[in-house]
């Protein structure tokens, strides 16, 4: 078995950091962790960089120039290194709202894609997005294919899926939403509530009937306002008043601003937040133009301020983030302890992914997952299942 000591580092716990700790690797697990080098490994003196679990990302459509959906078979591999370079070592591909034909397409290609390719990060499963949504909140998601669900389309796809669905994003005020909720719930779909005009009395039915999750809190989400002459809460107060109600951020310092981030973390807690990217297919490409969606169907975006926008600028368009910037924002912009912040990149995703057994902290016998990063938080090394990963950008 091939051992690898990461050593003399700060090493980043879910409730502390270690300093001078480290992680031993054998195989493809963490074999032991805070131990000294073993005289059978290889030494990798970190001279006091962080050592991090790896980033679990569970909302990203796309990087590398890739996205998803584009009906290519190399997407999915471009994709998983392209985010892995940054430290992301899992992650769920995450679809929009598009026609029935492409997305079966997506998940056929899904089914036969590597889940463990070469330097990139494990494709955990499918996240859909949509296509059942609110054309009032639909943020960049096209209109055209937005629809009401029937039990007969979600279990042709469930069907076609062959249980690699982790999660399904709806609108709950829109019909037949008690049913998508007892269908995802009959399938241990993970139900989250997204790009929804719903105010707080329609989201809190919606998490009574198992709608769980929300997506990108904050954006593309109702909060305190008036419609027809009276004055409604939304889904965020509704989803404050909810312990049981998980939620992920956008962490790319556009999306949600500090104290938006500092309120949600006080409320929720970091072991209710998943940070996220949102990534869009222009995440690590420099670029000014760019589609969301795929290549030949999707969105036209350009990149202004660092962040995907609408031709017009009238919404943003997902993100060009990776998650180390995502680490960057919380910790150095908006000072979120570090311990937190890797519980909300790495632990808490990984446990709504159901794969916290095994991923999200640096704990014996989990996955050699593993993130090396310098003081100011630029990622040096990244280890995916054991194996170190070699990038054109990475020494």
């Amino acid at each position: 078995m091939n051992k690898i000591w990461i050593g003399n580092g700060q090493l980043v716990l879910p409730d502390k950091i270690v300093p001078g700790g480290s992680v031993l690797l054998g195989g493809k697990k963490i074999a032991a962790v805070n131990v000294p080098c073993p005289p059978d490994a290889r030494r990798v003196d970190v001279d006091g960089s962080y050592i991090m679990a790896g980033f679990v990302d569970i909302h990203v459509h796309g990087g590398g120039d890739s996205d998803f959906m584009d009906e290519d078979a190399s997407a999915f591999p471009t994709i998983a290194k392209a985010h892995c370079a940054h430290g992301t070592t899992a992650l769920c591909p995450t679809t929009m709202t598009c026609a029935d034909s492409l997305l079966e397409k997506t998940i056929d290609l899904f089914l036969e894609a590597d889940k463990e390719p070469e330097n990139g990060a494990e494709l955990l499963g499918l996240h859909l997005e949509g296509p059942y949504f609110s054309a009032a909140s639909k943020g960049a998601q096209p209109i055209g294919e937005q629809r009401i669900p029937e039990r007969e389309d979600l279990e042709r796809i469930l069907r076609r899926a062959k249980g690699s669905i982790l999660r399904w994003d709806a609108a709950p005020e829109l019909p037949n939403m008690e049913l998508f909720a007892k269908v995802m719930a009959e399938n241990g779909v993970l139900t989250s509530l997204a790009h929804s005009a719903a105010t707080a009395p329609e989201a809190l039915r919606a998490f009574d009937w198992g709608f769980s999750h929300v997506t990108h809190f904050y954006n593309a989400c109702t909060t305190f306002h008036k419609k027809n002459g009276l004055v409604y809460s939304g889904i965020v107060e509704a989803t404050y008043l909810r312990d049981d109600v998980t939620i992920e951020l956008i962490g790319d310092g556009r999306h949600i601003p500090r104290e938006s981030m500092l309120l949600a973390l006080r409320i929720k807690g970091a072991d209710s937040i998943a940070l996220i990217t949102d990534a869009m297919r222009a995440a690590g490409v420099n670029c000014e133009k760019s589609v969301l969606g795929a290549r030949t169907t999707g969105v036209p975006v350009v990149i202004r301020d660092d962040v995907a926008q609408l031709p017009d600028l009238s919404s943003y368009a997902g993100s060009i983030a990776t998650m180390d910037r995502c680490l960057r924002t919380a910790h150095v912009q908006y000072g979120i302890p570090l311990p937190e912040v890797s519980r909300m990149l790495s632990l808490t995703p990984a446990r709504l992914c159901g794969v916290s057994g095994r991923k999200g902290s640096l704990e014996k016998g989990k996955d050699g997952d593993v993130v090396v990063l310098s003081g100011d938080f630029q990622v040096q090394q990244v280890y995916a299942r054991g194996d170190r990963c070699v990038f054109d950008t990475i020494s």
